[in-house]
């Protein structure tokens, strides 16, 4: 419980130093999308530290529509990762808006349509469990995968940043190893390490706008 607690308190400093930092350095129609994404996860981490430590289950299920908000979010912190990293002119920010729309879209459906359970856990307290969950890790998988091939891509590229493309493949290869060890074994919030590895790859993307 103790180190899962110091994971979720990471990646809300975490969070907070991206809002910061997007805030602060980010171009407008970045600043609008990272910032809408970051608060999302943030909502994410609050509702786990919720659930880690309240002790009436009542009205936990208000939490369902944030709990899984990484499913959301990974697959948008990737795009506008590529986006910053590729320094690429022929990728439009109007296609980055119009993805993560569709994403968003696509992410309420499910949570509309699937059902969820509750069940605790010595190790992080209540769980909210979504009856699609497995296809959402699934589509991790893919969109993960999509990403370590796009960064193998990237690298040898002149214009591209190199250490953020490094990060793009660390980040994608660390939630692949993340959704298969939560395939095999839940007795840990895996994806916990995943969403940690993409903010710190956001937020480096982001600080890169102060130069």
């Amino acid at each position: 419980m103790s180190i899962y607690f110091l994971l979720l308190s990471i990646m809300v400093l975490l969070l907070y130093e991206g809002i910061i930092c997007s805030l602060m350095y980010a171009p407008k129609k970045i600043k609008i999308i990272s910032v809408m994404a970051l608060i999302i996860m943030a909502a994410r981490y609050i509702a786990l530290i919720i659930l880690l430590i309240i002790k009436n289950q009542n009205y936990l299920y208000l939490l369902n529509s944030v709990i899984h908000t990484n499913f959301l979010c990974i697959p948008i912190y990737g795009i506008l990762s590529v986006f910053i990293f590729s320094r690429n002119s022929n990728i439009k920010l109007k296609k980055v808006l119009f993805m993560c729309v569709i994403l968003s879209i696509a992410y309420y459906i499910v949570i509309y349509k699937s059902s969820a359970s509750t069940s605790i856990s010595g190790f992080y307290g209540y769980t909210i469990i979504l009856e699609l969950e497995d296809y959402c890790n699934v589509f991790l998988l893919v969109i993960n995968t999509i990403f370590v091939i796009i960064g193998i891509n990237l690298f040898g590229k002149i214009y591209s940043n190199k250490m953020g493309i490094l990060l793009i493949i660390l980040s994608s290869s660390m939630t692949l190893i993340s959704v298969l060890l939560t395939l095999i074994n839940t007795s840990f919030a895996w994806l916990v390490l995943g969403d940690i590895a993409w903010i710190v790859t956001l937020n480096y993307g982001l600080i890169t706008f102060k130069r």
